[in-house]
């Protein structure tokens, strides 16, 4: 017999996903008594270049690989909170063929236009730990309710800690850390609804970074500002896709589901520090913030799931992301290219436990 608040596992997810749950489990929150634990995997490369005047002065490679762990539990019908710590083992910036950077002696500022293709290439690597996530989710409606009930709502407010000494903008110790710097506010909302074999749904999160001072300081040791003041992008997620289910296997019950997904993202203007996303830069705009434009990207995806009675499931998924071109950094007249676009994939295990046996107080 389980007694009250005694962890018994009820089973281990392999949980093998896109970066996106599916219709029941995006609106989903664990029953009283009930935790969710999660290991989340996330890869991306993207491809394109940087052009000055119409003219390719450098390819642009970014490859990003990202670990998320997570746990979530219910005390309360309908209510939720969770945890979830990011980890980012490896951040690259690679610029093959990069010319270098060349002062403009009439003006004092910079151009690549005249510098040798290849002699500027350099390589940028980050990793370390982006943040804890706390927050809280609530289930107005749900399908799980009652009969009556005609689709499943899940909102949620997440708040992330800072990152002011560790971060993608200063390499304290010759190292870069992956992290955006400030502390960070999200709202989600998810909504679903089951037709028979399909469960279409929709979700929108918004993410808002805050402003932080950093101290500026590059892989050489090298301080070129004390406190200045960042301030990330944010960015706003439009997602709509349809769970369809493809077989079931009886003897097991376990449930094979294909999910097509379509979705759009803005990315806000952005104060960071140089030399980032560019491979060359002046020393003299090391000492300010710069400003990197704004961009809108058109996201497609598909996942495949296993699930067996909502304890056990597995997904894997794959998308595809396609950005509008951006300035950088204002002070340079640079543009990435329009042929840049990402191809993305992931991989996510989950679990359930039982914090209390099904007649326990609080069920």
């Amino acid at each position: 017999m389980v007694r009250p608040y005694q962890l018994s596992w009820a089973g281990l997810t392999l949980l093998l996903s896109g970066s996106l749950a599916s219709a029941a489990e995006i609106t989903k929150i664990p029953d009283p008594m009930e935790l969710q634990v999660g290991l989340g995997y996330a890869g991306s490369n993207e491809r394109g270049g940087l052009q000055e005047a119409g003219l390719r002065i450098a390819d642009r490679r970014i490859s990003r690989h990202d670990l998320t762990l997570s746990a979530e539990a219910s005390f309360f019908t309908g209510v939720s909170f969770g945890l979830a710590l990011g980890i980012t083992p490896s951040l690259r910036f690679a610029y093959p063929t990069a010319r270098p950077m060349i002062i403009e002696p009439l003006d004092g500022s910079g151009s690549y236009l005249t510098g040798e293709p290849g002699t500027g290439s350099t390589l940028l690597q980050a990793g370390g730990l982006t943040g804890l996530w706390l927050s809280t989710a609530v289930a107005p409606f749900s399908e799980s309710y009652a009969r009556n009930q005609r689709a499943s709502w899940r909102l949620e407010l997440g708040v992330r800690t800072s990152s002011p000494h560790h971060n993608l903008w200063t390499a304290p110790g010759g190292r870069r850390g992956a992290a955006p710097g400030g502390s960070a506010l999200r709202l989600a909302g998810a909504f679903s609804t089951e037709r028979g074999a399909a469960a279409p749904w929709i979700q929108g999160v918004w993410n808002k970074e805050n402003r932080v001072k950093v101290d500026i300081v590059d892989e050489s040791g090298i301080t070129w500002a004390e406190d200045l003041q960042l301030a990330p992008a944010s960015t706003f997620d439009l997602l709509s896709g349809v769970e369809i289910q493809l077989a079931t296997v009886p003897s097991s019950d376990t449930h094979l589901a294909l999910e097509p997904w379509l979705g759009t993202q803005y990315r806000s203007w952005e104060d960071i520090a140089s030399g980032v996303y560019l491979p060359n830069v002046l020393d003299g705009a090391r000492t300010i913030p710069v400003t990197s434009g704004d961009s809108l990207a058109l996201r497609a995806g598909l996942a495949l799931k296993i699930a067996t009675e909502d304890a056990f499931w597995a997904r894997l998924g794959m998308d595809i992301r396609y950005g509008t071109p951006f300035r950088p950094e204002h002070i340079y007249p640079v543009r990435t290219t329009a042929d840049t676009w990402r191809l993305g994939w992931s991989i996510q295990l989950d679990g359930l436990a039982q914090l209390a046996s099904p007649g326990a107080p609080g069920r």
